[in-house]
């Protein structure tokens, strides 16, 4: 059995170090923001003992799908990195990818800060002509399929985009023979289907993605940015379905429905189950909140 845990959209926040220069253009909108309504919506707290809760549930891998931080500071993502040295999982044992928030403004992106801080958790057994997106991290009888919706809108819009080329490189890895004889978990930050509606906030290539799964198939996908937990299934080829989950916001400080909450999968043979666990604010604890068989 392979225990995966999914940890999804903890936006970090720090400003350790921030010069006025670096809070320009979208910036300063998204950091008013934060400073107004954001900081207190999440909290790091939570995401504390989101992590002390975890490190006693002996998951073989955890994923973090995209939005570690808020306005793509390099100070959020330490403070990120700081988190992941806390959980006692070595790099090759926490796959990471970017989010919306982590792609906050063109130049980050440009230069490839999220990838560089993170190296350590997107290392490969394959990729396609040495394309940063996809990447394949086999272990054992899974293969982690992660690819980047993430764009610089250029815009105050959270919407996400593969790319033609992108999806391209996903087909080729998702028929390759080492990844078909795994179970494979298709790992992504935008839904790629319509869970909330909203074309600023969606997978803008969402049905070429539909389509070359149709073709493809996949056995699990996991998704985040929505901040709400959602269970739902795509098409696959020969008639099969594939489930899709979301999972809601790591430090979201809301009510029962979507606070503070993480999936582990159990994934044995062709067999998947999920359990959820969620932050109770009554005794401080994360307890079960729900168990499904996929």
């Amino acid at each position: 059995m392979f225990r995966l845990a999914q940890v999804s959209d903890p936006h970090f926040q720090s400003f350790r170090d921030v010069k006025l220069r670096d809070l320009l253009g979208k910036r300063a909108i998204g950091g008013l923001n934060l400073l107004l309504r954001r900081r207190h919506k999440h909290s790091m707290t939570l995401l504390q003992a989101l992590l002390d809760d975890l490190r006693g549930r002996s998951v073989d891998h955890l994923a973090l799908t995209g939005d570690l931080c808020n306005i793509a500071l390099e100070s959020e993502w330490s403070a990120a990195q700081r988190w992941l040295d806390g959980s006692q999982l070595s790099p090759e044992q926490v796959t990471v990818i970017p989010g919306n928030h982590d792609a906050y403004v063109p130049k980050v992106v440009a230069d490839g800060v999220f990838e560089r801080m993170f190296a350590a958790y997107q290392t490969a057994q394959l990729r396609v002509d040495q394309a940063v997106y996809p990447f394949v991290r086999l272990r054992g009888e899974v293969a982690l399929v992660c690819v980047s919706t993430a764009v610089p809108t250029g815009d105050l819009g959270a919407w996400g985009k593969l790319g033609a080329a992108q999806l391209a490189r996903l087909e080729s890895l998702l028929d390759a023979s080492e990844v078909k004889r795994r179970q494979r978990v298709l790992l992504i930050h935008h839904p790629p289907l319509v869970n909330r509606p909203g074309e600023d906030r969606n997978l803008r290539d969402r049905q070429e993605l539909q389509a070359l799964l149709a073709r493809t198939g996949a056995d699990l996908i996991l998704h985040g940015h929505d901040h709400r937990d959602y269970f739902t299934r795509l098409s696959g080829p020969g008639g099969a379905t594939i489930p899709v989950i979301g999972a809601g916001s790591a430090s979201y400080n809301g009510g029962a429905d979507r606070r503070s909450r993480y999936h582990i999968f159990e994934l044995e043979g062709t067999a998947i189950t999920v359990t959820t666990y969620a932050h109770d604010e009554a005794t401080g604890k994360f307890v079960e909140v729900r168990r499904k068989t996929l």
